[in-house]
């Protein structure tokens, strides 16, 4: 998407509000009926500057674009939007769900920190059968439509409480989906640990770039053989095989929720032709991409 592409994409505090103070406090909830059936339905394709997004669905065939990503919903799904990701949905009449804005400026910095983590589209997009915590979170969200109605004293902290479990839990599944966090101990961290983390978040934000071993190490500040001995006995794997694991997984997540071509997912997944996407998919998973995809249409 170009820039001029991007800027033409309308901005709004909630959608169809244009003005600033449309949102009267850091938290809002309302039914994903009250504002869609205003639209006909349709909440076309926009994104919020400042605001925090998190929607359930609690009924299917929600018709949703995230970026560039199209995605019909079967089943009860959360999804996470971080400020300034364009969205935009289709529902039908009986549609059923909740969404709670989140202003992240006035915030707790751990709130803003967890938005963060959802650096690619996928990643927001989490469904009962795919999140341990799914139905804690549904949970919570009920409390928070009860209090944001009912009650008036405390009302922000209390909300601002169950948004940050809320977060608490998505982070979770987050970490849970991906490969390779780093472990925390109480003990003092050796200079191999904050090694493997620099390395773990560099690939987390640039696993779809042509980088080799060596331009891992050079931003790290060691050279490529020490890399690839740490990443071998702190995770197991030389940095190779975890770029590869990283880019399957996002290519499991592309050909899940989209309807995007093999070719288009090899290139987004940063392979070099979608032939050896395919060879590496199916070497990892068991069977190729087309085949994968066509399981999970059954």
């Amino acid at each position: 998407m170009t820039t001029d592409m991007i800027n033409a994409i309308p901005s709004y505090e909630l959608y169809g509000d244009l003005l600033a103070d449309g949102l009267p406090g850091p938290i809002h909830h309302e039914s994903i009926k009250e504002r869609s059936s205003r639209h006909n339905w349709t909440i076309r394709f926009h994104r919020h500057r400042h605001l925090a997004q998190i929607f359930l669905f609690s009924s299917p065939d929600v018709t949703l674009r995230l970026g560039d990503i199209k995605h019909t919903s079967t089943d009860k799904t959360i999804l996470v939007i971080p400020p300034g990701v364009a969205h935009g949905f289709q529902f039908s009449e009986d549609v059923v769900g909740d969404v709670v804005s989140i202003r992240l400026a006035q915030m707790p910095d751990t709130l803003k920190q967890r938005f963060a983590m959802f650096n690619t589209a996928t990643d927001g997009i989490f469904t009962r059968a795919g999140a341990s915590h799914f139905c804690n979170i549904t949970t919570l969200v009920a409390q928070l439509r009860d209090a944001y109605r009912s009650v008036a004293f405390n009302k922000t902290e209390i909300l601002t409480s169950l948004v940050d479990l809320i977060t608490l839990y998505l982070a979770a599944d987050l970490k849970r989906n991906n490969i390779m966090q780093p472990v925390h101990s109480s003990t003092p961290r050796s200079r191999h640990d904050m090694q493997v983390e620099k390395f773990c978040n560099l690939l987390e934000e640039n696993f779809q770039q042509a980088w080799t071993v060596s331009d891992y190490a050079e931003r790290i500040g060691i050279s490529a053989p020490h890399l690839t001995r740490v990443c071998k006995s702190e995770l197991g794997s030389p940095p190779n095989d975890l770029v590869r694991q990283r880019r399957i997984l996002e290519a499991k997540r592309l050909l899940e929720y989209t309807a995007l071509t093999v070719f288009e997912i090899a290139h987004r997944c940063g392979f070099r032709d979608a032939a050896f996407f395919s060879r590496s998919f199916k070497s990892t998973i068991g069977i190729p991409p087309y085949q994968y995809r066509k399981q999970l249409d059954k």
